[in-house]
């Protein structure tokens, strides 16, 4: 989702392979300083259980889009796939689609 809220320079960001350093771990995901205008969110949808983060970590992953409604950006790690999306491939690998 792009934002008027942001610059557009920020707006050209979107889908870009970045860096950020972890700020804040919740169970509920991390909140990472991107250098931008507003924070970004790995949601835990994209960790997986074997992932401890901590504050001042650095990590890199992609820009994936602006959430208006969270006020951040959500980022995503590299070859990372949310739960969600893993649950509907095994769901269609099962029933053959």
């Amino acid at each position: 989702m792009m934002s008027e809220q942001l610059s557009a320079d920020e707006q050209r960001l979107i889908g870009s392979l970045m860096e950020g350093e972890v700020i804040a771990v919740f169970r509920w995901g991390i909140i990472l300083n991107l250098g931008l205008s507003r924070v970004g969110l790995t949601d835990a949808l994209y960790i997986d259980d074997g992932d401890h983060y901590q504050v001042g970590d650095r990590v890199r992953g992609y820009l994936d889009c602006f959430d208006e409604q969270k006020n951040k950006f959500i980022f995503r790690p590299p070859h990372q796939v949310s739960v969600t999306e893993r649950l509907e491939r095994s769901r269609r690998l099962r029933d053959g689609s």
